[in-house]
């Protein structure tokens, strides 16, 4: 009686390892998402090799209008890319997002190195790009632009109103090497006020 015990202890144990090892077999043999991460990667990898046309990679399914949009950074007839991952693949459904580092440059002079987010979509089973947005020049890097340009053109601006007021004074002297330094701005303003008679 306890051998038939001990017999049935062994085979349960033997049936739930085996449960266990066909259980862990099947799911090693199925790696969706290690799949779609080759087919992003090997995407990105076309794209930047030249082996894969900007076209043939994006998105079928877009409107005409934001096809054009998106291929129009391409627009040079030679231009050097490099799309680093800068992380793994987070895919979500028929959607995935891969940060990126993007080193792009072309012949017209364009030329882009920063980081980004290229996304992407599934159709038919098949990965494409769903825009070229990652080829865009980054929000806080044209407002930081723009911002250097304002800066410049008020110095300018400032400096040649100096100028003028002083001129109007006589010869510059020291004031003509003062007046570049916005420090000394406030003192030089004062200078050229009319003294009233």
């Amino acid at each position: 009686m306890s051998n038939l015990r001990q017999y049935k202890r062994t085979l349960n144990l033997m049936a739930i390892l085996g449960l266990l090892g066909v259980a862990m077999s099947l799911s090693a043999q199925t790696p969706t998402s290690s799949s779609d991460a080759n087919q992003i990667t090997g995407l990105m990898a076309a794209l930047s090799d030249h082996s894969k046309t900007p076209a043939a990679v994006l998105d079928p399914n877009l409107s005409p209008s934001d096809r054009s949009k998106s291929l129009a950074h391409f627009s040079a007839a030679h231009y050097e890319l490099s799309l680093v991952p800068e992380g793994a693949p987070t895919v979500t459904g028929d959607t995935a997002t891969v940060p990126v580092r993007v080193h792009f440059k072309a012949d017209n002079g364009n030329s882009l190195d920063a980081g980004a987010t290229a996304h992407f979509v599934r159709r038919n089973g098949v990965w494409y790009f769903s825009n070229f947005d990652f080829m865009s020049w980054p929000a806080f890097l044209i407002v930081a632009l723009v911002g250097c340009v304002l800066i410049g053109i008020g110095y300018a601006a400032t400096v040649l109103i100096l100028m003028r007021k002083l001129l109007k004074q006589g010869p510059l002297g020291v004031n003509g090497v003062t007046m570049f330094i916005p420090l000394f701005w406030p003192s030089l303003f004062r200078k050229t006020r009319k003294v009233p008679v």
